[in-house]
């Protein structure tokens, strides 16, 4: 399946076979945002379209099968509850620091936001 990220021409594909074995076809998110880890501290939720899409390497795969499918399958479950990603707040919005496999996933299924737990600036380059 091919995706693509709001206000943006980042494209990107999940495997037909991975979506379907998650049974996606017929998800339809229940909230602007998944469910996060209530445990989670100073979670903010940010709109997808502040967040800039993470990017990968040249040559390297985008998505592991073994992260992407568990959050997928995470999504439809009424008892999970994910991490937040981390992201840090740059001129332009946020960047995500961790959870790439979170933020293709919730704007595959059509999340507008993303629960984030926003990391000063010196942290996230340590």
């Amino acid at each position: 399946m091919l995706f693509e990220v709001p206000t943006t021409a980042v494209a990107f594909e999940i495997p037909d076979e991975w979506w379907d074995f998650c049974d996606m076809r017929s998800f339809k998110p229940q909230s602007a945002y998944y469910p996060y880890d209530p445990s989670a501290e100073s979670v903010e939720v940010l709109d997808l379209r502040e967040v800039e899409p993470p990017r990968r390497d040249a040559g390297v795969v985008p998505f592991k099968k073994y992260k992407l499918v568990p959050v997928l399958l995470a999504f439809t479950s009424p008892e999970c509850a994910l991490p937040p990603i981390h992201a840090v707040k740059t001129a332009l919005g946020y960047a995500v620091h961790n959870g790439f496999h979170r933020f293709y996933a919730s704007v595959a299924v059509g999340y507008k936001a993303i629960p984030a737990v926003v990391l000063a600036n010196d942290i996230a380059s340590a």
